[in-house]
């Protein structure tokens, strides 16, 4: 008889045990859920603060996404932007190389850099991650297009029209903007 209060005892104590830490690992799931919704919202102030070129603000809001969630790439390619439209291209790059860093495959934070490297006239760097972007994403028009622009200004004509080419060809409405 008391073998059986014992077991009983016992399986109510897993049960609540179990219910416990399954509230738990519910609460954790729910806070990171905020976590994440929060950064997304700071990026998409970052984002809405660029289109108004309000670049120095910008910053400030990817910083807070960054602040919350140092693993987003999103937002360290945003912070990379700004800092680039404010002039900053060796910060932007810092932050680019952080966003590739968290995520490899991010194509635009390559493209980026590209554009960064380019104004500080870093050009065989700036192919370097153009072609990575391009690698990345093939139909990367504006990274074809960009690869093209130092091409051409590093004096490799032939190059540089295979790339035109190629950036016309995922992309006609080029065509009609380069004329």
């Amino acid at each position: 008889m008391n073998e059986a209060k014992c077991d009983k005892a016992s399986r109510k104590h897993t049960i609540i045990t179990v219910l416990e830490i399954t509230a738990l690992a519910l609460l954790m799931l729910v806070g990171i859920a905020g976590a994440a919704q929060s950064v997304n919202i700071w990026v998409h102030k970052g984002s809405e603060l660029m289109s108004s070129e309000k670049y120095t603000e910008a910053i400030k809001a990817y910083d807070k996404a960054i602040e919350i969630n140092p693993h987003d790439s999103h937002a360290w390619d945003g912070k990379g932007v700004a800092l680039g439209k404010l002039g900053k291209s060796d910060e932007a790059i810092i932050a680019f190389d952080k966003a590739i860093e968290i995520n490899p495959q991010y194509s635009k934070a390559w493209y980026n850099k590209g554009l960064a490297l380019d104004h500080l006239n870093k050009y065989d760097e700036a192919i370097k991650a153009f072609d990575k972007a391009i690698e990345i994403n093939p139909h990367y028009s504006a990274a074809w297009y960009n690869k093209a622009v130092i091409l051409n200004k590093l004096n490799k004509s032939d190059e540089a029209i295979k790339a035109y080419d190629k950036a016309i060809e995922i992309n006609p409405q080029l065509r009609s903007s380069a004329q």
